[in-house]
């Protein structure tokens, strides 16, 4: 009884947990707003940073995702995002979004999407110019889409810059 007992503890614990981190998607009136897109893959870009890599639990082809975020200068700042899947789809696609912290919020100041098709994972690199000081962060949605129509989702956050 007692081993019942403390089972239930932990599952409470963890669905606490669970609805704790939760995000809140704010949208705020910003004047900034950069357009990113796609650039060519160079080493320094191409550099492995697993340890943002986000575990999808109950993922029927997707291993899993990861977003990464840099700044080679002051107002340039590069976006990566990584995807693996446990077999080739029939399409990947992700959205970038560039968000800037104004106070206690995270503001969206840019969007991007990029795909490949026939594919088991993806690495592509968002790039916004003209960026103005402050904290960013990039946040990815991935979709994949399997040979039979399966559709699956997944998102990472990056760290900050």
């Amino acid at each position: 009884m007692k081993k019942i007992k403390k089972i239930k503890y932990i599952i409470s614990a963890i669905l606490v947990i669970l609805l704790l981190n939760q995000t809140l998607c704010v949208w705020g009136a910003e004047d900034e707003w950069y357009s990113l897109h796609e650039v060519n893959e160079t080493q320094e870009i191409r550099e492995k940073d697993l340890g943002n890599m986000e575990i999808v639990p109950y993922a029927r082809y997707i291993m899993g995702t990861s977003a990464t975020i840099k700044r080679p200068s002051s107002n340039v700042i590069w976006m990566r995002c990584e995807v693996y899947c446990t077999e080739t789809m029939s399409k990947i696609t992700t959205v970038f979004t560039l968000q800037k912290k104004v106070g206690n919020s995270w503001v969206d100041v840019g969007q991007g999407t990029v795909s490949e098709t026939n594919t088991n994972s993806m690495y592509k690199t968002m790039e916004a110019t003209g960026v103005s000081s402050g904290t960013y962060r990039c946040v990815t949605n991935t979709q994949v889409i399997s040979k039979t129509g399966y559709s699956e989702t997944s998102s990472a956050i990056s760290g900050v810059v």
